[in-house]
């Protein structure tokens, strides 16, 4: 935020907590050439309401909330940092892992319901990984249950060899994976 304002004054940022959709979306983006964006939909209807709008710098993993074309028939450039959230994001598969192994959604539930059975859970410690896509996600992903002792397999359409061998990672096809 701070690097930001140094560099552009008149830099605005969204401090409601929410993803802006819409109209909302489009009052706040008047006025600017460029934007930071996460989960906003930046769509032809956005677009066409700010046309001053010159490039976009999407965060986070995904270009899903972009239409591309509508960007590019428009000449917006687009930016992103590979990467920024990706420890983010391997935190939150991880607490997921452990939630499922654990049966806590299930658990859940059934206290919700005023039921309360024990469930018998298990560790993520030393278990097998499947891990696909090893990008900046996956990577870093690996890197931390290894950390519980999980033996690692991966799948990738690009060749992380380097990357596979100095952590300890075995690389399979996506059927040997599965």
């Amino acid at each position: 935020r701070s690097e930001l304002l140094k560099k552009y004054r008149d830099t605005t940022f969204n401090d409601s907590d929410r993803s802006l959709r819409g109209s909302d979306l489009i009052e706040f983006l008047k006025g600017h050439d460029s934007a930071i964006t996460a989960l906003e939909p930046m769509d032809e209807k956005v677009f066409a309401a700010v046309p001053e709008l010159r490039v976009i710098s999407k965060y986070g993993v995904g270009l899903d909330m972009v239409d591309i074309s509508a960007m590019k028939n428009r000449g917006i450039r687009l930016g992103w940092a590979g990467g920024v959230n990706k420890r983010a994001v391997s935190e939150l598969v991880i607490a997921m892992a452990i939630s499922l192994l654990r049966h806590v959604p299930h658990a859940s539930n059934e206290l919700r319901k005023g039921r309360w059975h024990q469930h018998k859970g298990r560790q993520l410690s030393d278990r097998i990984v499947g891990i696909i896509g090893c990008g900046n996600v996956g990577k870093d992903l690996a890197v931390l249950v290894k950390a519980f002792g999980c033996k690692v397999f991966a799948y990738d359409i690009r060749n992380y060899e380097l990357f596979y061998s100095e952590h300890h990672i075995e690389a399979a096809d996506l059927t040997t994976l599965l």
